[in-house]
């Protein structure tokens, strides 16, 4: 035994004996460093919201270990000692500082927790908190006082993700934020009961309230927050605004007005301030603290009592400027949320009305401007989802005339409330940019071009599949009353230009990005808006060029056969041949029955005929003398027609028949009738006898015109006469 001292004391320097004791004190302090982390963990893990009287006992063990805690950091400093002493220091040091480290972790959330019921409990919780936090704020000034070295990171654990977040101290403020944050949901259900009282009052002094149901979705958008009955009925819609004033009549507490409820908030923050008085006077500052000149009392400043409720009321009512969109929208029974969209959008409205005109704190009335830009929100996301969405699907079915109109109510909707940020309660127009809700008017717009978009490629697809099937009914009410009805709505948007803002400068970077962004979803609204006004043309040019398919397949199944066109006969036809009045009722009657437009009347009817010509030269059908003059008299009947046709109008009537396809058919029948070299009259006798007045008018000089002349290629249709006989009788050689 002596032999393993002495080798000992060869190796260990003397001096260490004299440090036993500093080496025992920092072994006790880590193990009841543990033991207080432990029954701080227990009080956590009790999930009763009772003050635990374990908690006072907790306090005064604290602060037994603070100074214990002092003692062993301040007996650990020696730096100038062997080399294995101050090792072992730096050892014990830091080993100290974890057990520190771990009790502060514990110790703030124990802190945080009394924090949002000491309004709720007795006095006692006040106090036991100011005293743990004030014990808190002393163990983590330890590292600083005596200079403890730390890690980089402040890991004591790294199977603890949550200990690295950083540790800080408490002070009014932190204590302030907690309350608020445990106040707020509570506030918001008194603010509500407000609002309701204030609506009743308003809605009884106006005379138009039973004009729509706007004022019965507003008071079941106030009252829906209040729990109601567990075995109650759904009211009938009567009675539905009845029971909702009597519901909030009964359920509303002792604050009549919003000044009761500022008044009663001032008060708790008056209790927390006295009992930081007594308990911790150094977390309110040497400028928070005045003394009586009569008594010598120490006291709370009026002005740091002041500015401290003032601080309060800002983010108390911040909290319940975000608290109030749920309770409105989400947490009740009832919420507003299940109802249609146009209930949120009732009460914004009513909301926007009543800012002006309030006579409330500031603070108050930015908690009721956050309500209704989150209400603004969730009108634009949930109505536009409901209609676009209905117009989507309505989209993928068959056309039934409603796909247009619901198209026609998303661009309604989106551009009403696009407008609606275009103005602020206090202006109507010319309204400063960092005052107009930009934030909220981006979505709108972006929507707003997307379903633009939308509803142009749903017009041009569902135009081409009409006119494949010739449903020319369904592609004329697309393009004449589907467009045009939301180029109508797209007409009332509002977008004033704010680029020589941007330009003068002087904006913040959030108002001059949002106006950017603003702009350039604007220019690309206009965009879309343009192609959708130049829909109509593409699709009509689309039903151009299926007419002519159609109109080909059509004249090959009803068309007579080349044998019918070579037959002979002596007698000159005179009635026209049944395919005629087939061809014409099937391919130009729907359009003449849909549409008034000329243009598009003579397009078909253009159409018409140039197929009718385009078939009988590309099968190269040969006419003989009768099958000429049949064609011709086939021809001429369509003026007929067109003149006894009871669907068409008068001056479209006069359009169809002053269409030069009609001379050229004529002229096509004329040529097949002429004989080999024979020269064509450029004008009849009789009218070169009358002289040509200086103001006779260019048609005028073309009805002179012989019909031949419409016709462009002339040789190539004389090639499709027939050969003839010698002495065939000729009628227009008498």
């Amino acid at each position: 035994m002596s032999s393993n001292i002495q080798t000992l004391t060869k190796w260990m320097p003397a001096k260490i004996v004299d440090y036993s004791g500093a080496y025992d004190s920092c072994r006790e302090l880590h193990s009841k460093g543990l033991r207080l982390i432990e029954k701080i963990s227990y009080v956590l893990s009790n999930e009763d919201d009772k003050f635990d009287p374990k908690i006072k006992d907790i306090a005064e063990t604290l602060l037994k270990v603070e100074e214990k805690f002092a003692d062993c950091f301040r007996a650990l400093q020696i730096e100038r000692e062997h080399v294995s002493i101050t090792k072992k220091f730096k050892s014990l040091r830091h080993l100290a500082w974890k057990t520190k480290q771990k009790l502060c972790y514990v110790l703030r959330a124990l802190i945080n927790e009394l924090a949002t019921q000491f309004v709720f409990s007795e006095g006692g919780v006040t106090v036991v908190m100011l005293r743990l936090a004030t014990s808190y704020n002393n163990l983590l000034a330890m590292d600083a006082k005596f200079n403890v070295p730390r890690n980089g990171n402040s890991v004591c654990k790294n199977t603890c993700p949550y200990l690295l977040f950083p540790l800080k101290k408490f002070s009014v403020t932190r204590f302030l934020h907690a309350l608020a944050r445990k106040r707020a949901e509570l506030c918001s259900h008194k603010l509500i009961d407000c609002l309701l009282d204030t609506y009743k009052t308003y809605d009884g002094s106006d005379d138009d309230s039973g004009s729509d149901n706007s004022s019965l979705e507003i008071y079941l958008a106030l009252t829906k927050h209040m729990s109601p009955p567990a075995n109650a009925e759904p009211p009938g819609e009567k009675t539905m605004k009845d029971d909702a004033v009597s519901a909030a009549a009964e359920s509303r507490a002792s604050f009549a007005n919003i000044d009761e409820i500022i008044m009663h908030e001032d008060s708790n923050v008056t209790d927390l301030l006295n009992a930081t008085l007594g308990v911790c006077p150094a977390m309110l500052g040497p400028d928070g603290i005045k003394k009586s000149k009569s008594t010598g009392e120490s006291k709370v400043s009026k002005t740091a009592a002041r500015k401290v409720a003032d601080y309060y009321q800002r983010i108390l009512w911040s909290e319940v400027g975000s608290h109030l969109e749920h309770v409105i929208l989400w947490w009740a029974p009832s919420p507003l949320a299940a109802r249609p969209p146009r209930s949120s959008q009732h009460l914004r409205e009513w909301i926007n009305q009543f800012i002006p005109t309030a006579d409330m704190p500031q603070s108050v009335i930015s908690a009721l401007t956050c309500l209704a830009d989150a209400l603004g929100v969730h009108v634009t996301s949930t109505l536009w989802d409901h209609s676009f969405r209905r117009a989507l699907v309505a989209s993928k079915k068959d056309y039934d005339g409603v796909t247009g109109q619901l198209f026609t109510n998303v661009m309604e909707e989106l551009v009403c409330l696009s407008n609606l940020c275009e103005v602020t309660p206090d202006w109507i127009v010319g309204a400063p940019l960092d005052e107009l809700p930009l934030v909220e008017q981006i979505p709108v717009l972006h929507r707003l071009d997307h379903s633009v978009h939308t509803a142009r490629l749903w017009a041009l697809r569902e135009c081409r599949k009409r006119a494949n099937g010739w449903d020319v009914r369904a592609f004329f009410s697309i393009t004449h009353r589907d467009v045009a009805n939301c180029l109508t709505q797209l007409g009332g948007l509002r977008t004033n230009d704010h680029a020589l803002e941007v330009e003068k400068g002087q904006l913040g970077v959030h108002v001059e990005v949002c106006t950017l962004m603003r702009a350039k979803l604007v220019s690309e609204v206009k965009e879309n808006a343009a192609k959708l006004k130049d829909t109509p043309n593409q699709c009509v040019e689309c039903l151009a060029s299926i007419c002519k398919t159609i109109n080909l397949a059509h004249l090959k199944m009803i068309f007579p056969g080349k044998r019918f066109w070579k037959g002979g006969g002596a007698v000159v036809p005179e009635a026209p041949c049944g395919y005629v009045r087939s061809y014409l009722e099937k391919m130009l009657i729907p359009v003449l029955r849909t549409t008034a437009d000329h243009q598009i009347c003579n397009m078909v009817l253009t159409l018409v005929c140039e197929s009718w010509l385009d078939h009988i030269y590309a099968n190269k059908i040969k006419f003989s003398s009768c099958g000429a003059w049949q064609l011709l008299c086939d021809f001429a009947s369509v003026s007929a027609w067109i003149e006894e046709c009871p669907v068409i109008d008068q001056a479209t009537r006069r359009t169809l028949l002053k269409n030069e396809v009609l001379k050229r058919c004529e002229g096509v029948g004329k040529l097949l009738l002429r004989n080999p070299g024979e020269r064509i009259r450029m004008i009849d006798k009789q009218l070169r006898r009358k002289s040509v007045s200086d103001h006779s008018s260019e048609e005028e000089s073309k009805e002179h015109m012989p019909a031949e002349m419409y016709v462009p290629n002339q040789e190539q249709w004389l090639e499709l006469r027939a050969a003839r006989n010698k002495f065939t009788f000729n009628p227009l050689c008498c």
